[in-house]
C-alpha cells in the first residue's frame, strides 16, 4: 500500500540520522536509534534500507540508523524519557510533544486556521527558522518538518453534533492540550489512551471515536474498527522529526551536511506524495464501506474552533504569534 510506504517519510522518513555517543570523526560508525509508532512493512523496510545505503555511500559507512518500529520503544512519554537519557536518538513527534522544546509550536495546529496546504507551507516557512533555533537552544535539532494528513473524526456511530460526542466514548490523546480543552468547552468526557493503546481500545469498545487522518487511520488500522468518518476535515496533523542535540554535535560537520542534503532532496517529494495519499485514502476507505457523515450545523463546529483558538492565547501561544499566523494563512486562503 503506497500510503504505508510514504508514511516513513512523513511520519518517520524524516527518519534521518541522529547519533550515538561515538564521534564520526573518530573513525567509528555512528548508529542512530530512531523510535517511531509507524508499523514496519515490507515497503517501509525497503525504504529504510535504501536510505541507509545512500547514507553509507555518502559518509563512507560512518553513519547509519536503526529504527524501532510500531511503538516497541514505548509510548510517547517513554520515548521522550529515552530521548533525554540518550537511549533513543531521534523520533518523529507531533506539535503537542514538540511544544516542550518550542513553546509556541501548538500555533501550527490552531483551530480553524489551516484549510489548505498552501497555508501550512507558508506558515511553516515563516516560523521554522525561529522555531528551529529555539529547539536547538533547548537541546534538540529539528531535522525536518512534516504534516500527516487532514484530521477527520472516525467513529462507530455517526458523529454529526456535539451531543453525539457526549453520548459516545471519544478518545483523548493525553498530550493534546487543544483536544482536552475542546472537550471541556463542549462538556464531553474523553477516554485518555496513548497512541499505542488506541487500536486495542477500538477493538474492545473502550473507545468508539478517534481523531486521525485517513492515511494514518489506514496505516494504524484504526479504520478497521470504525464505520463512519466526517466529511469535513477539522485540522491538519503537523510535527517534526527531532534529534538529540548531543547526538547531532557528535557528528562531523561533513556528515551533518550530508544528512541535511539528503533531507532536502527527499522531504519535498515525500511530503507531496503523503498529501496525495491522504486524499486517496479518504476515497479508498469509502470504497471499502466507511460512510462519510456531514455535521448537522457546520457553523457550530467552526465557532467552537474559533473560541478554542482564542482561549489558548497565553496558554500555548501568544496573541501576537496567533495574529501573525492568521495573517499568513489569510494571504493563502481559498477564494
Amino acid at each position: 500500500m503506497r500510503a504505508s510506504s510514504t508514511c516513513l517519510l512523513a511520519f518517520s522518513l524524516m527518519l534521518l540520522p541522529g547519533g550515538a555517543l561515538l564521534r564520526a570523526d573518530a573513525g567509528a560508525q555512528v548508529v542512530i536509534k530512531v523510535a517511531t509508532m509507524a508499523p514496519r512493512s515490507r515497503d517501509l523496510g525497503l525504504r529504510a534500507a535504501r536510505y541507509n545505503h545512500r547514507l553509507a555511500e555518502e559518509t563512507n559507512g560512518r553513519v547509519q540508523f536503526r529504527t524501532y518500529w510500531g511503538g516497541v520503544a514505548g509510548d510517547d512519554t517513554t520515548v521522550m524519557r529515552k530521548l533525554r537519557t540518550g537511549q533513543i536518538d531521534a523520533a518523529p513527534v507531533g506539535t503537542d510533544i514538540l511544544s516542550r522544546y518550542v513553546r509556541q509550536a501548538t500555533v501550527l495546529i490552531a483551530p480553524q486556521t489551516f484549510f489548505n496546504y498552501r497555508q501550512v507551507d507558508a506558515v511553516r516557512k515563516e516560523l521554522a527558522p525561529e522555531f528551529n533555533k529555539e529547539a536547538y537552544q533547548n537541546g534538540i535539532k529539528v531535522i525536518s518538518w512534516w504534516d500527516a494528513g487532514r484530521v477527520r473524526i472516525f467513529s462507530k456511530k455517526p458523529i454529526t453534533t456535539f451531543a453525539d460526542l457526549r453520548t459516545g466514548r471519544p478518545w483523548l490523546y493525553p498530550s493534546s492540550t487543544l483536544l482536552r480543552e475542546f472537550y471541556n468547552m463542549i462538556t464531553v468526557t474523553g477516554i485518555p489512551l496513548d497512541l499505542s493503546e488506541v487500536y486495542g481500545g477500538l477493538q474492545t469498545g473502550m473507545i468508539d471515536t478517534v481523531w486521525i487522518s485517513p492515511v494514518l487511520a489506514s496505516v494504524f488500522r484504526w479504520s478497521s474498527h470504525t464505520q463512519y468518518m466526517s466529511e469535513s476535515a477539522v485540522n491538519v496533523i503537523q510535527g517534526a522529526f527531532i534529534l538529540r542535540r548531543p547526538t547531532w554535535e557528535a557528528l562531523s560537520e561533513q556528515d551533518r551536511a550530508i544528512i541535511e542534503k539528503i533531507t532536502a532532496e527527499q522531504s519535498t517529494k515525500s511530503q507531496r506524495d503523503f498529501r496525495e495519499d491522504d486524499d486517496k485514502s479518504y476515497l479508498k476507505l469509502q470504497n471499502r464501506g466507511i460512510k462519510t457523515v456531514a455535521f448537522k450545523n457546520p457553523e457550530e463546529w467552526r465557532e467552537a474552533g474559533r473560541k478554542l483558538r482564542a482561549k489558548m492565547i497565553g496558554r500555548t501561544y501568544s496573541k501576537e504569534m496567533l495574529e501573525r499566523v492568521e495573517a499568513i494563512a489569510k494571504q493563502h486562503a481559498d477564494g
